[in-house]
């Protein structure tokens, strides 16, 4: 009786104390941006970036505006951070097609998430993909 209690307790830390990978984006932006006037230029569409995660062991799934990757075992992917982690390969591919974003007045519009996750019955993986439009103000 106590080894399987003592079974239960190791599994039950082990499981617990495993990787894990949620995501949130919620925005809330308070600035305003009148877009009516002629004060920007559209200088970039479709720039995406991606990041993904997988583990063995574990599960992904995607909710709405959450997706979440969590596992025993990191086997390959990205930081803790799937949604940063894409925001930055985002940038990095409008730098590499339109050179350095440093000074300049940019911002992202009409930005969409797409989420892929896969199951296996012991791998997992778990994929955010950023895509958006890039404006500059003058």
């Amino acid at each position: 009786m106590k080894i399987r209690i003592l079974s239960l307790l190791l599994l039950g830390t082990i499981v617990l104390s495993g990787c894990s990978n949620m995501g949130m984006f919620i925005a809330s932006n308070s600035t305003q941006v009148e877009l009516s006037e002629a004060n920007y230029t559209l200088v970039a569409t479709n720039v995406t970036g991606s990041a993904e995660a997988a583990y063995i062991i574990g599960v992904s799934n995607s909710w709405g505006l959450t997706t979440n990757v969590s596992g025993l075992f990191k086997m390959a992917g990205s930081s803790e951070t799937l949604y940063k982690d894409a925001r930055e390969n985002l940038w990095k591919a409008y730098e590499a097609e339109h050179g350095s974003a440093e000074g300049k007045k940019l911002a992202l519009v009409n930005i969409q998430y797409d989420a892929d996750t896969k199951n296996f019955f012991v791998y997992t993986k778990g994929k955010i993909t950023m895509t958006a439009d890039i404006v500059e103000f003058q």
